[in-house]
């Protein structure tokens, strides 16, 4: 019963908030045109259709239907905010398809500002007349707690924050809990019968909280509270390492719990292979000559190819063969072994200020990065990305401490946040190792379109080496 009437009142509340975007939209209109004028006409009433459905299904999707307990209002506003720049698109779309184009952008803009306030506004009132509701007892709900002595920090939050909502009727825990909050909440022995607590007394919710979960009693408590519709939750250590990588995932009907630290939006991680793809041609057309002079100036400066070619380990260990503008003499490696004392990096990584084996166009093309430009064939091949860890040489890998292996889960770049430094020439190698990690935990299409501009700025500003 508590979860029906749960569901029936988020319904009513995902349709009020359509109600406030359809005032939202006559407000809008009326301050753009100075009028109701799409009130009673064919279009006006298609518009506002539009958009009552549309937001009874964003109020929904976003969750800002919900009546929060725990969360702060940052979330509900973000939710909002996302909800409304969503359905503006849509609204837009909905507008192109039925050709009402001359209602004209400027009063959907006025529409999304209305709503977005109004939503802000009215929810923040409402949440603050619910949670002082909640500090004087009101609209609470009975929580029953299993743990040990784990559950402490918990249990003095829960009593900490009365706007919450949540009463304590009993832990269920040992001795040690017992002398951390025996005296504010009543404690219950350890061998209590929960399941028959649980159906005798009133009890909206039980949280079980234990560092060293026991699977047995989960699924025995998980059992007696789905039968009587009682709200299940559980604290752990273990969801410290759920983070959003986290989801359920499906072998045939056999569901898995899948954690990871690497990127695993598939259609982002698509759109950014097209993307790369789109970029990776068209910069090769465009900078065809770019590629001929170059490739003219270095046969003219010194013996050798135009192109250095060297193995490289890419994404989880692959090895591929990645191309450069030859910026050194022929015989380089041979003489490597020769200047290592005066190699500046720590760590397996090799660089010099003045490196005698560089020539003297391949000084030019270092400063500008331009020798990396060849790299855009590694990414028509699908070897690399445009953005991305740089791809080591094996070498290097070998000498890599076990955390540092992680930057290997990503295909590799022709730039990323270490080029993009001010001072990525005096970077230690095992920041410029975090500054990866960092890249792939916190990956997005604007984080790589935010690197590429940089990347042009240091190409301009020509201070690589």
């Amino acid at each position: 019963m508590l979860k029906e009437k749960e569901r029936v009142v988020y319904n009513f509340l995902a349709v009020l908030d359509a109600a406030i975007a359809w005032l939202s939209l006559d407000i809008a209109f009326y301050l753009y045109f100075g009028e109701f004028t799409f009130r009673n006409s064919k279009d006006s009433i298609i518009v506002h259709l539009i958009v009552l459905g549309l937001w009874v299904i964003l109020s929904k999707v976003f969750r800002i239907n919900e009546v929060y307990r725990s969360r702060p209002y940052s979330i509900l506003i973000i939710n909002i905010l996302g909800a409304t720049l969503l359905g503006l698109g849509a609204l837009a779309l909905a507008i192109f398809v039925f050709n009402l184009y001359y209602i004209g952008i400027v009063p959907i803009l006025y529409f999304g500002g209305v709503s977005a306030i109004l939503l802000i506004v009215l929810k923040l009132l409402f949440f603050s007349y619910v949670k002082r509701a909640r500090r004087k007892g009101l609209n609470y709900r009975n929580i029953l707690i299993v743990g040990d002595v784990s559950a402490a920090t918990f249990i003095k939050q829960v009593l900490k924050y009365k706007e919450w909502g949540y009463r304590v009727v009993g832990v269920v825990g040992d001795e040690e809990l017992n002398a951390r909050v025996g005296q504010e909440v009543p404690m219950l022995p350890e061998d209590t019968d929960v399941d028959k607590m649980i159906e005798d007394k009133t009890i909206d919710e039980l949280i079980y909280c234990r560092e060293k979960a026991r699977m047995e009693e989960i699924m025995a408590l998980l059992t007696s509270c789905n039968e009587l519709g009682v709200v299940f939750r559980m604290s752990s250590p273990f969801f410290n390492m759920l983070t959003n990588k986290t989801h359920l995932h499906y072998f045939d009907t056999t569901p898995v719990l899948t954690i990871s630290n690497t990127p695993m939006d598939y259609l982002m991680l698509k759109v950014k292979a097209v993307m790369d793809f789109l970029m990776a041609f068209t910069t090769i057309t465009l900078f065809s000559p770019l590629f001929i002079a170059i490739a003219i100036g270095i046969k003219l400066s010194s013996k050798g190819p135009v192109f250095f070619q060297q193995k490289r380990v890419g994404m989880r260990g692959r090895k591929f063969w990645v191309y450069k503008f030859r910026t050194m003499v022929t015989d380089a490696e041979e003489l490597k072994a020769s200047l290592m004392e005066q190699n500046e990096m720590d760590g397996p990584v090799f660089k010099i200020e003045r490196d005698p084996r560089i020539t003297g166009i391949g000084h030019f093309l270092r400063k500008t990065s331009l020798d990396e430009l060849p790299q855009f064939f590694n990414v028509l091949m699908g070897d690399m990305s445009i953005v991305g860890p740089r791809p080591p040489v094996p070498a290097e890998v070998r000498e890599y401490e076990r955390w540092q292996l992680r930057r290997l889960s990503m295909k590799p770049g022709i730039t990323c946040i270490w080029q993009i430094s001010p001072n990525r020439n005096d970077v230690s190698f095992e920041d410029w190792m975090r500054m990866d990690l960092e890249y792939i935990d916190n990956w997005s299409l604007r984080l790589d379109f935010v690197i590429i501009l940089k990347t042009i700025r240091t190409m301009l500003r020509a201070d690589g080496r």
